[in-house]
């Protein structure tokens, strides 16, 4: 009958489903080792924050020490090609993986931003990188460093927001939110079945130095960077949460650099992030994009100027 060759189509087809996430499961998990074992190896050092270990690389010499923290799903390669290397040639300047991502080890349990506020102060300590800080959040990570400002206020001399995200920018989209929650969820099952190394969720930006280019390649598709980053996005409404509630810096410098790209709406948010300090700038980079102003040379460029900027006004007071 007609619904008995229904049942063995479904049947079938479940089965050839299954066999495809078995297979995808192993290919991943080969291609990972694969990864793992040709990798590069990290260019900073591996510090030890109590249960795993996140790696810190730092340039240069000087005070006030910059902190580069990178936007969701990126890490210290992208701030390695163009920002770093420039901002370390006015002072120390370091950048750090997240828990899981780049090279990085997964933490014991599940993310939140203030364990990893408390997780960044504890590499900085346990890496003898004295303070006073210029945290630089891009992205998500914007609302990090105001976490870690609000946690550790005197460590924290400036702030750099490199089109940050606002803890306001989904009000209105429940929609948005839930999708986050149920990413986190069913993120990482996805990614130990080889569906985004298969088809390829993570063009390499071809604008960055070809080692930043390679290594971001043998990182991005390893299980435990893709874990991490779809677990971090489940986080993404609680953090905001978080940050809704963090109090102004006060008088201390704050750069708010902003891409070309918003609309009205996510516009006026970027402005409004001036009001967290009384000493506060903002600048929108001509012609630039949402990750141009990391990653690409010219735009990347006049992120570092205004990073400098601010380490010249705590130097001066």
């Amino acid at each position: 009958s007609v619904m008995r060759i229904i049942r063995k189509a479904l049947i079938w087809s479940l089965a050839a489903l299954l066999v495809a996430l078995v297979a995808g499961a192993i290919y991943q998990a080969i291609a990972t080792e694969i990864d793992q074992r040709a990798a590069f190896p990290a260019p900073g050092e591996m510090v030890d924050v109590g249960e795993h270990r996140l790696h810190l690389n730092c340039l240069g010499q000087g005070s006030p020490t910059v902190v580069l923290d990178a936007g969701w799903g990126y890490t210290s390669v992208e701030w390695s090609g163009w920002v770093q290397p420039e901002v370390a040639e006015h002072t120390r300047v370091c950048a750090y993986d997240r828990a899981g991502m780049g090279w990085s080890e997964p933490e014991p349990g599940p993310p939140n931003a203030t364990q990893t506020a408390d997780e960044l102060h504890a590499l900085l300590q346990e890496a003898d990188e004295e303070g006073p800080y210029v945290l630089v959040g891009h992205s998500l990570a914007g609302l990090y460093s105001r976490i870690y400002a609000e946690r550790y206020p005197e460590e924290v001399a400036g702030m750099v927001l490199v089109d940050s995200s606002h803890p306001d920018q989904f009000e209105g989209s429940g929609a948005v939110l839930t999708i986050n929650r149920v990413i986190g969820v069913l993120g990482p099952l996805i990614a130990r079945t080889g569906i985004p190394r298969v088809f390829n969720l993570y063009p390499s930006n071809p604008e960055l130095p070809p080692l930043q280019r390679e290594q971001g390649n043998s990182l991005y598709y390893t299980t435990p960077h893709q874990v991490a980053v779809f677990e971090e996005m489940g986080t993404i409404p609680e953090t905001m949460e978080k940050a809704r509630g963090r109090g102004t810096i006060g008088e201390k410098p704050l750069m708010v650099v902003s891409s070309a790209d918003h609309d009205a709406q996510t516009g006026a948010l970027q402005e409004e992030l001036t009001a967290l300090s009384s000493n506060s700038t903002q600048r929108v980079v001509e012609g630039s994009t949402h990750l141009s102003l990391i990653v690409d040379r010219g735009h990347a460029g006049q992120t570092s100027e205004e990073i400098v900027e601010v380490v010249e006004a705590v130097r001066s007071g």
